[in-house]
């Protein structure tokens, strides 16, 4: 399977690059735009800032949100936060807007909140094979407290989203799978079997 990663300038991408090909798929890493709307199946990764990240992306804003919506596509960490419509970061940014929604600042004593933190899971496909209390690596400060698209939580100084979906193919973490270890790469190669299921 072909799997496009979107190089969004910050973040290192090499693990999940090396992560997908382990489970046997072609990874493409690219900044180019024109090739994530093109993408079959797409991933946004990243550890960046979000107005920055929308201010990347803005000439394809509805382009990129009509691609969300239509084919398979996976956002990790910033990935997710772009996702909803606004971001406490950047208050006069508009986000993708695909969930209803403001990323806040955690209410946390420390930030970033970074480490290995438990995630429980409603039934879904993409957490199959995944049992309660899984660990998850994070690293993050600003996040999601609710969501209508809230598939799995965590619990940093008070809860907060972990998963969404954000459409009939599309889904995005807050936390880092490739960091993950075993628990990470199965959400991973579940999220690809996924995606083969809607070609």
């Amino acid at each position: 399977m072909q799997v496009t990663v979107a190089d969004l300038g910050v973040g290192n991408l090499h693990s999940l690059k090396k992560a997908l090909e382990r489970l046997g798929a072609r990874v493409e890493v690219t900044p180019e735009i024109v090739r994530w709307l093109e993408a079959q199946v797409l991933i946004l990764p990243g550890d960046g800032a979000f107005g920055p990240m929308m201010h990347r992306i803005e000439d394809h804003r509805e382009a990129l949100r009509q691609r969300v919506c239509e084919k398979p596509a996976l956002g990790i960490c910033i990935g997710m936060q772009l996702l909803f419509e606004q971001s406490e970061e950047a208050p006069d940014v508009a986000g993708l807007g695909l969930l209803p929604g403001r990323v806040v600042k955690l209410p946390a004593r420390r930030l970033p909140h970074m480490g290995w933190n438990t995630v429980e899971h409603a039934k879904d496909t993409l957490f199959t094979g995944i049992p309660q209390g899984a660990y998850f690596y994070f690293v993050h400060s600003y996040g999601i407290t609710r969501s209508e698209g809230a598939l799995a939580w965590t619990e940093y100084e008070g809860r907060l989203v972990a998963a969404v979906r954000a459409g009939p193919w599309s889904y995005a973490v807050q936390f880092h799978p490739e960091k993950s270890g075993r628990r990470g790469l199965k959400l991973l190669e579940n999220f690809l079997s996924l995606a083969e299921g809607a070609r």
